[in-house]
């Protein structure tokens, strides 16, 4: 087993706000804690993390003192935030190379790909161009934690 696994915004918002797929979300937490997996991800997650927060904020679902502690949580919980220097060339070229519209989520791939590990996300759009040439990529809501 690696030492690390790589999460996206997506995925770790599970961890914070109750959605569908949380409970798998959370159970993957949970095994990776007790396997000793590190989580990674990226400098730019929490920035992603913080928006979907303050989204629901605007909507009035989460109150400003409620997601300022979700982040917060997210923060100091052990999650380790990356930023290796060839990780926005890779993003660039994976992000063309799965013709995507924007290349945030090919920064979770490019760090995983240096990290060595597989990359998880709870985006089921982004997992579906991505998993036929990338690999290492794994969706919440198809994959268990046992397995």
């Amino acid at each position: 087993m690696n030492d690390y696994v790589v999460v996206d915004a997506s995925l770790a918002f599970k961890w914070l706000v109750k959605e569908i797929h949380t409970d798998e979300a959370n159970d993957l937490g949970r095994w990776w804690n007790n396997q000793g997996t590190r989580i990674a991800a990226p400098y730019l997650m929490p920035v992603e993390v913080t928006n979907a927060l303050h989204r629901r904020v605007a909507r009035g679902e989460l109150t400003l003192e409620a997601a300022t502690q979700r982040v917060q949580s997210l923060l100091s919980s052990g999650l380790e935030l990356h930023q290796p220097s060839q990780l926005y060339g890779r993003a660039l070229e994976l992000a063309s190379q799965l013709g995507q519209g924007a290349a945030y989520d090919a920064h979770y791939l490019a760090l995983a790909e240096t990290l060595g590990c597989e990359m998880w996300t709870a985006d089921r759009r982004f997992y579906r161009a991505a998993s036929p040439v990338v690999r290492s990529v794994r969706w919440v809501g198809e994959t268990t934690a046992s397995d």
